[in-house]
């Protein structure tokens, strides 16, 4: 255990000062969709800001003080239920979005966006949101709020944090739905879906590769096809059947995503009988894959 938390405190240390830099970046890009273009359109996506606007639109409490109240709320929980190190992580996070909002919020009244498509406006917003949520995360930093509640459900519920991050979301997507209605509804449940998606491809990479394992009795031909023929790198395993015991090598290929085709003609070409497993790959470490972020 205690080494495990060693090489963690060591990747949390990694480029630290290069990742609190993106982060606040981030957290600026996410402040100002949230200004710009959720906050006047009543679009309520999700999380603490989400129900800001949901708060403000009942009571006329700003949303500003809204997000002040909840982090120290929050805080307080979060420190007295979870590990002191998540919580000032957690209120770091926190103030630093609330910080962001602040400042952004002037801007709409100097900044009108138009868009002549509704699609347009959606998709905006769903990228701005996506690619600066996906970086917060990258940065192992986070912006508080439910992420809170969902942690402190995840514990002592015992229950998943995706499934505690859905039910948080549902009661605050569930209250936008009762006060702005079921178009405003659907249009931020199109935001969340498209800048989750766009998320994972920050956190992940994007899979323009496959990753496959050929099972045949030609292993040797296929091998010395690919290295000289294709170009591609050939890793030779020994498997044991389960039913026979009996050995067999397979093959193990990382290939790129537009030359995947054709590799599959050329195994089938050789061992029309071959056994071929692919797998979606978001990374190979020390290959031909370049990460867009330095951390």
């Amino acid at each position: 255990m205690k080494n495990k938390t060693n090489i963690l405190s060591i990747i949390n240390k990694k480029n630290r000062i290069l990742k609190i830099l993106f982060f606040v970046i981030a957290t600026f890009i996410v402040a100002l969709n949230y200004n710009l273009i959720l906050t006047p359109n009543k679009f309520v996506v999700g999380g603490m800001s989400g129900l800001a606007i949901v708060i403000n639109e009942l009571t006329g409490l700003s949303r500003v003080t809204f997000l002040n109240l909840a982090t120290v709320v929050l805080f307080i929980l979060s420190i007295t239920l979870l590990d002191k190190k998540v919580a000032f992580k957690s209120l770091f996070g926190s103030l630093t979005f609330n910080f962001m909002v602040s400042i952004t919020t002037p801007l709409i009244k100097v900044i009108t966006i138009n868009f002549e498509s509704t699609f347009l406006l959606l998709l905006s917003s769903a990228v701005l949101m996506g690619v600066g949520t996906g970086i917060i995360y990258r940065s192992t930093y986070n912006t508080g709020g439910s992420d809170v509640i969902i942690t402190i459900l995840n514990k002592y519920l015992k229950i998943t944090m995706g499934k505690a991050s859905t039910i948080v979301n549902i009661i605050i997507i569930g209250s936008g739905f009762l006060i702005f209605g079921p178009t405003n509804t659907l249009y931020a449940a199109f935001i969340l879906l498209i800048s989750n998606y766009i998320t994972d491809r920050i956190l992940l990479g994007i899979k323009d590769s496959k990753m496959v394992y050929i099972k045949s009795d030609k292993a040797s031909d296929i091998s010395n096809y690919l290295m000289k023929k294709f170009s591609v790198g050939v890793t030779e395993m020994t498997s044991r059947g389960g039913f026979f015991s009996k050995k067999a090598p397979i093959l193990l290929v990382i290939v790129p995503a537009r030359k995947y085709y054709p590799f599959r003609h050329i195994i089938t070409n050789i061992d029309n009988k071959a056994f071929v497993l692919t797998i979606d790959c978001y990374g190979a470490t020390g290959g031909y894959k370049k990460s867009l972020l330095p951390f």
